[in-house]
């Protein structure tokens, strides 16, 4: 065996201890080297994602407020449309001077007046004239026209729980809308009482058109 002297066997100990240190601190350092730069590429990239986020989203919401604006002025102008189309129909069924008008305020103020109430009994009921199908719908009317102003006569039917009764009325358009002319209502059965609900014969109506009148049934 070679034995070699004490103090060269430490030295070599000593410089392989060294070498092992320096080893590991140049493995230490470059994995810290790699550490921050993966560390620098990791906030660069989140920095860029957070931008392209931002942009977008900016981006994003201005649509979508553009869209909602856009949908809220549709259905805006659609409520709108709407509303005018149903003014429309509500003033021509209310308003205007039409069978169907004049028929149902002629109806509520038969159903209203106490003594065909009386007479007819409660739960009183109209209806038109009886059609092939048996059928009550159809109103029985004549329109006419006196001095350029239109005029209408309707005949329909009331019904209780006593008796039955039979309606006739006269209208006549004017200058703020429309009047009954007359309205009365008559009973189909003994005592056939006659119940005048209205009547403005001899007025403003008959002022100057008494002639023409004249030829006209029911006058």
């Amino acid at each position: 065996m070679i034995f070699l002297p004490l103090h060269k066997f430490i030295c070599q100990r000593c410089m392989a201890s060294q070498l092992s240190n320096h080893t590991w601190m140049s493995i230490i350092n470059n994995r810290q080297f790699n550490t921050n730069h993966n560390l620098q590429n990791v906030r660069k990239s989140v920095s860029k994602h957070v931008r392209s986020d931002t942009s977008g989203g900016f981006g994003h919401k201005a649509k979508e407020a553009t869209r909602t604006t856009y949908y809220t002025a549709v259905v805006v102008l659609g409520v709108g449309v709407t509303g005018l189309m149903m003014y429309s129909v509500f003033k021509e069924l209310l308003f205007s001077f039409s069978p169907q008008t004049v028929y149902s305020a002629a109806v509520e103020k038969c159903v209203a007046h106490p003594r065909v109430n009386d007479y007819l009994g409660d739960s009183v009921k109209s209806y038109g004239e009886e059609s092939r199908r048996g059928r009550r719908q159809h109103i029985s009317h004549l329109s006419y026209e006196v001095e350029g102003n239109k005029g209408l006569r309707i005949k329909f039917h009331l019904k209780g729980q006593r008796r039955t009764a039979t309606a006739n009325l006269d209208a006549r358009e004017t200058s703020s809308g429309w009047e009954f002319r007359y309205l009365f209502v008559q009973l189909d059965s003994y005592p056939y009482e006659v119940i005048v609900i209205e009547d403005n014969r001899g007025t403003v109506f008959d002022s100057s058109s008494s002639a023409e009148l004249s030829s006209l049934p029911g006058t």
